[in-house]
């Protein structure tokens, strides 16, 4: 799957403008409110009903995707910092970048790639296959 693929229009249009509402306007005009409480990613899964999992390391985020086979829901993505709100920015990186699309009805796919300064090709930063339900239930949860 590559970012090409991803069509941001192949969603409602209400579904866009939560993202950007709740996730990128909120993130650009510093009124977000991240949970501030120990990250926890088994905790997280638990209360949003899906797989969530975060690497330190690129090289292993990179190489848990190339071998993801799964049908169900799940967000996989590189942490730096604070974790929930790490989680939240990427989210605001990927929505900001139109870095989304419809994978199929009711769907979100999410393929974020990134290039810092000094690197020669862009590296997975988050990707993420959830129910429209899902993905609102994670923003709703990560901002309070």
């Amino acid at each position: 799957m590559g970012q090409s693929e991803l069509n941001p229009f192949g969603l409602s249009e209400d579904l866009r403008n939560y993202f950007y509402n709740k996730v990128v306007l909120s993130w650009e005009m510093g009124v977000s409110n991240i949970r501030s409480d120990r990250y926890n990613k088994r905790n997280l899964s638990a209360d949003v009903g899906f797989r969530v999992e975060n690497f330190k390391k690129i090289s292993d985020l990179e190489r848990r995707v190339s071998c993801l086979n799964d049908s169900s829901e799940f967000l996989i993505f590189h942490i730096e910092g604070k974790g929930y709100e790490c989680l939240f920015k990427r989210l605001r990186d990927a929505f900001a970048h139109g870095h989304y699309g419809c994978g199929k009805s009711d769907w979100v796919t999410i393929f974020h790639r990134y290039k810092s300064r000094g690197q020669k090709v862009e590296q997975i930063r988050l990707l993420a296959k959830l129910h429209q339900s899902s993905i609102k239930k994670l923003i709703d949860l990560l901002s309070v």
